[in-house]
C-alpha cells in the first residue's frame, strides 16, 4: 500500500477515546511513564532532538512533552536567549515535566503549559521550531489535519516541526501485530501507526528530511517539515 493511501481514513486504525479519557490515563501513567517508555522512544527522540537542530535564541515548542525529557537537550541548545515551552493535556504529565525542568536545572528558560495541542496557547508564527514526539498518532484519524493546521498556525515564518512517530510504512508483522492489540486495548495502547509523510504533506508541509528506524520490531519515521506555502 503506499502512502497515497493515508487520504483514506480506512487504511489507518482509528483513536477510539475522548480528550478526557487521554488526560485520565495519561495522568495515571505519569509517575512511572518514564521508566516503561523512556527505553523504547529514547533512539528515536534522541534522532528527533538531532533533526530539528535547535539554535541558540530559538522559541521550541515540545507538543505532547509527557514527563519532559526532551525539555532539557533544548533548553541547553537554545541558550539563555531562548525559549522552550513544553505542552501536554495531562495534569499529572506536566507536573512531572515540571519537576523534571527544575532538575535540569533550566528553570530560567523552559516552562511546561499543561493544554490541549488541537488548541495551542501561543500566538500565531511565534514559534521557530516545533518538536512532536509520538504525539501525532495519538490524535483520531479524521482530525490530523485540523491539529497540523493548529501547529503551522504559531509556527514563524521560517519556522520546521519535527515529527517523531509509529509508522505504517513499512509494514511489519510487528506492525500488524501492533495494530490488533491496539484495536483490542483501545484505551491502553490508544496511539497507532500511520503514514507519516502523506499526513504531513495532506496538511501543507514540505518534509525536507525522513528517517525510518526500527525500534522493538515497529516502524518509526522522523521527519523534518517546513510549511510548504508561506
Amino acid at each position: 500500500m503506499s502512502d497515497a493511501a493515508a487520504s483514506d481514513p480506512s487504511s489507518v486504525t482509528r483513536v477510539r477515546r475522548s480528550p478526557a479519557e487521554a488526560q485520565a490515563w495519561y495522568s495515571t501513567l505519569s509517575r512511572w511513564y518514564g521508566t516503561v517508555a523512556t527505553p523504547f522512544e529514547a533512539d528515536a527522540l534522541d534522532a528527533g532532538l538531532s533533526l530539528l537542530d535547535a539554535a541558540p535564541g530559538e522559541c521550541v515548542l515540545d507538543v505532547g512533552t509527557g514527563t519532559g525529557e526532551a525539555i532539557g537537550p533544548l533548553a541547553e541548545a537554545v541558550g539563555e536567549d531562548g525559549r522552550v515551552v513544553g505542552v501536554d493535556i495531562a495534569a499529572g504529565m506536566c507536573r512531572v515535566a515540571r519537576e523534571t525542568v527544575v532538575a535540569a536545572g533550566v528553570a530560567d528558560r523552559a516552562t511546561v503549559a499543561c493544554a490541549d495541542a488541537r488548541g495551542l496557547p501561543l500566538r500565531d508564527g511565534t514559534v521557530d521550531a516545533m518538536l512532536a514526539s509520538f504525539t501525532l498518532e495519538l490524535f483520531d484519524t479524521p482530525v490530523l489535519g485540523d491539529v497540523l493546521d493548529e501547529w503551522q498556525r504559531v509556527l514563524g515564518d521560517d519556522g520546521r516541526l519535527c515529527v517523531v512517530a509509529l509508522s505504517k510504512r513499512p509494514e511489519t508483522v510487528a506492525v500488524r501485530a501492533y495494530e490488533r492489540l491496539h484495536e483490542a486495548f483501545p484505551r491502553y495502547l490508544d496511539c497507532r501507526p500511520i503514514y507519516v509523510r502523506a499526513t504531513l504533506r495532506e496538511a501543507g508541509f514540505e518534509v525536507e528530511t525522513a528517517l525510518d528506524l526500527r525500534l522493538w520490531g515497529l516502524s518509526v519515521t522522523v521527519a523534518l517539515a517546513r510549511p510548504a506555502f508561506r
